[in-house]
Order: C-alpha cells, then sequence, then structure tokens
C-alpha cells in the first residue's frame, strides 16, 4: 500500500487589510522616488542655470571690459592731437613728458561699476631694434654697440643680439637666410627684414621669456629709429655712448624739455654729441596705448600703434591681450606717476 507523499502547506492568502498596506508601502516609496527624482533634476536646472547666468554675466562684463579699453585708446588718441596741437599754438615744437599725452588715465569711473586705465608710451623713448641691420644688409656695428651697452645695463647676456640682427637683416630673393629655423618642429624661415611687431622677438633663436621681460620697455620695433631725449628713460640714454654716465644721464633728464639738440651738446660735450647727434631728436610721430577695462571681476587689455601728425591720428597696429599684455599693462600703471588723475583733463566729463 502506497504511501501519501506530503504536500507544503499553502500560505493563507493575505486579507485585505494587509493588501491594502502592502499597496500603500509601495505607493509611498514611488511617490517618495518621484520626489527625489523631481528634487534632483531641479537642482541640476537651478545649477546649470546659475552656470549659464554666470558664464552670461562673465561675457557681458567681459564686452564692456573690452570697449571700455577701447574709449580709453580713444581718449588717448584726443590726449596726443591736443597736445600736438596745444605745442603747434604755444611754439612748443617738441614732444616731451609735461605734455597732456604723458599724464596716464588710471582707474577712471564709468557707469555704476566699470572702471578703464590707459597710459601712452612714446616709442621714441626706446631702442630700435630694426635698426641693427642697415640698408644692403650689412650690419650696424654703431647700433650693436648701443644694444649690447643696454643689455649689460640690464643685467642681460647680449649673445642673443647676433640672431636678431640675422633676423631684421634683408635675405636676397630664393636665399633662406641661414640660422637653425629650418631644422626646428615646426620649421620656419628668418624674418629677413624689418619686424612689425616686438613680440616676434619669441620666435628668434636664443630669445627666452627672461630676456624678452628685461628688454621690452625699452626696445621698439615702431620708431622711426631716432631717440627722443625729451621722453628716453636714464637706461635707454646711458646706452648711447660710453661717455654718458648715470651721472651725465640724470643732468640730460633734469634739464628737460629740449626745444632743440643744441642745448643739449652743452651737457654732453662736442665729442659725445658728434658721436651720437644723428641718432637723437626732440619730437616723436608714433605712440602705444595700452589701456585697461574693468567691470566687476572681469578685465580685458588692448594695445594700439599710433601714428600722429598735427589732428591726424593712424592706427598702425592693435591688439587684444591676454594674461601677458594684461600683466605689462597693469604694471605700467602701478609705476606711473599722478594716479588718479586722467590723460587730459579737458577731454574727459565726468561718470556716467
Amino acid at each position: 500500500m502506497c504511501k501519501a507523499s506530503s504536500l507544503p502547506e499553502e500560505s493563507p492568502p493575505p486579507d485585505q487589510a494587509t493588501r491594502g498596506a502592502i499597496d500603500r508601502g509601495v505607493a509611498l516609496i514611488l511617490v517618495l522616488f518621484m520626489v527625489s527624482l523631481i528634487t534632483v533634476l531641479v537642482l541640476r536646472f537651478v545649477i546649470h542655470s546659475r552656470e549659464f547666468l554666470k558664464e552670461a554675466e562673465i561675457f557681458q562684463n567681459g564686452t564692456q571690459a573690452y570697449f571700455l579699453a577701447r574709449s580709453a585708446i580713444e581718449a588717448g588718441r584726443v590726449a596726443l592731437v591736443e597736445s600736438s596741437l596745444l605745442g603747434v599754438q604755444s611754439g612748443q615744437n617738441y614732444t616731451s613728458l609735461n605734455q597732456p599725452w604723458a599724464t596716464p588715465l588710471i582707474n577712471y569711473p564709468v557707469g555704476h561699476s566699470g572702471f578703464l586705465s590707459g597710459i601712452i608710451v612714446d616709442e621714441a623713448s626706446k631702442l630700435n631694434l630694426n635698426l641693427l641691420a642697415q640698408s644692403g644688409g650689412v650690419p650696424n656695428i654703431h647700433v650693436m654697440v648701443q644694444f649690447t651697452r643696454l643689455f649689460s645695463l640690464l643685467g642681460v647676456n647680449p649673445g642673443v643680439l647676433p640672431s636678431i640682427s640675422q633676423w631684421v637683416t634683408p635675405v636676397p630673393p630664393g636665399g633662406s637666410g641661414g640660422g637653425p629655423y629650418a631644422s626646428m618642429i615646426p620649421s620656419y624661415r628668418l624674418r629677413g627684414g624689418p619686424m612689425s611687431v616686438l613680440s616676434e622677438l619669441h620666435q628668434i633663436a636664443g630669445m627666452d621669456e627672461t630676456v624678452f621681460r628685461a628688454i621690452e620697455p625699452f626696445v621698439t620695433v615702431a620708431s622711426n629709429g631716432q631717440v627722443n631725449v625729451n621722453t628716453a628713460s636714464t637706461t635707454v640714454l646711458e646706452s648711447l655712448d660710453p661717455g654718458i654716465t648715470p651721472e651725465l644721464a640724470s643732468r640730460i633728464v633734469s634739464g628737460r624739455p629740449y626745444s632743440s639738440l643744441s642745448t643739449l651738446s652743452n651737457i654732453l660735450g662736442p665729442a659725445i654729441f658728434s658721436n651720437i647727434q644723428g641718432d637723437l631728436t626732440t619730437q616723436s610721430s608714433i605712440f602705444s596705448i595700452q589701456a585697461v577695462g574693468t567691470v566687476g571681476n572681469t578685465r580685458q587689455a588692448v594695445k594700439a600703434y599710433l601714428s600722429v601728425n598735427g589732428s591726424q591720428t593712424q592706427i598702425l597696429a592693435f591688439r587684444v591681450g591676454g594674461n601677458s599684455l594684461l600683466g605689462q599693462i597693469e604694471t605700467l600703471l602701478k609705476n606711473a606717476p599722478a594716479e588718479g588723475s586722467t590723460f587730459s583733463q579737458p577731454t574727459m566729463t565726468g561718470p556716467s
């Protein structure tokens, strides 16, 4: 007689109350999940919205800061024209640092949160690197000696000067000009003629950032080649001739402004004056204007080179700068005299 196999006992079906409690628990979990999901989505939307608004604010401030810097460039143009016309009217046929253009514009308020700053630099106050090569491609020994002295005064190794001279020396048609540039990656040719912008120095073999920063305030590629004795620093003046000592350079500066070079000849003496007379001038026509616009925590830097002829001005080059230019301009402004003043008081009006 077979024995019946035992079957597992079936659980009794949940009663209606238990089933309702389970349903309510599941519904509660679903509600909490949906609330959490919605909260996460809302938070992400808020974060993205804030990021978008912040980016929009930065873009808006950057645009406003750029146009503020541009307005400082225009104020500088007006100051240069005013100085030129005032000089003609008063018979001051020279360019000097006691004229309206030479007073910097620092943190001038515009609107509710904007500021603009700018400074004008006479490019004739510096030594022109393009003069290292004469017409016909012959090295200019006289200028090479001056630059060697300048580098020595600045504590910079003058070993890079032959490479600069080679860079600006005209290359015959079809020639490469030599140098290590063909083997560089990527390869390139040397300029083989005058530099158009000073930053081109970075492409020259042997040039590094330390040397560039040291010489930048004292060299140019934008002047007509002559040094304005009314605006040049004592360092540049000493570079012109070994006979110009620091004491003599200080005497030259204290005797400014000079309306003609004949007065200067009495200070330098006939030997020094005859050696550098062709290197000197009392007038300037090319200037650089460096400006910063500030809105909130956003700043924009611009730099322009201008030629000035009476009431006529022409922008020769224009650059919107990054951190490097911004740092250079802020250093200039920090060291500038007469803080808080403007390029030319009659030109500017009160905050808009």
